[in-house]
């Protein structure tokens, strides 16, 4: 199943025997800096789970900037594999995963949990994703570790 098929089900509320896919993997650089930094990495794969997708995709979490179009969602696979830039949120200990398009102030974040379980099953996947200004980055506990990222 892909993400637009996992969406439709999502918004139409029907009932599903899926609760996640498989939407992008880690690239093992990353993967190397957060076993080096002691955070525990679950699986090289990035799921997306049901209701995370039924996060991203609610009007009201959108209005808020909490959320991401249903053009954004749909392109989330492509996102992951065109990153900008890296940030590592030390006090959380996840990683923001930021995507620009032409130099535009206005960017798209995928914040990553690489030690999620549910249900004693454990695996990497997006927590939340959302549209930022690229000036949301200068917190002093965001790391940047891949990219190149002026403000």
């Amino acid at each position: 199943m892909d993400i637009s098929e996992f969406l439709e089900i999502v918004e139409n509320r029907e009932k599903h025997t899926k609760n996640k896919i498989v939407v992008g993997y880690l690239k093992d650089e990353i993967i190397s800096f957060l076993n080096k930094n002691d955070v525990e990495v679950h699986t090289k794969e990035i799921y997306l789970n049901h209701k995370g997708l039924a996060h991203l995709s609610r009007d009201s979490k959108r209005q808020r900037g909490a959320g991401l179009s249903r053009e954004d969602i749909i392109r989330i696979p492509l996102i992951l594999e065109n990153i900008s830039a890296i940030f590592f949120e030390t006090t959380k200990q996840r990683f923001n995963l930021l995507y620009c398009e032409n130099n535009t102030k206005k960017c798209i974040k995928l914040v990553i949990d690489t030690k999620f379980v549910y249900k004693g099953e454990k695996l990497t996947l997006i927590k939340t994703a959302g549209y930022i200004n690229k000036s949301d980055m200068k917190n002093p506990n965001f790391k940047l570790i891949f990219g190149e990222w002026i403000v």
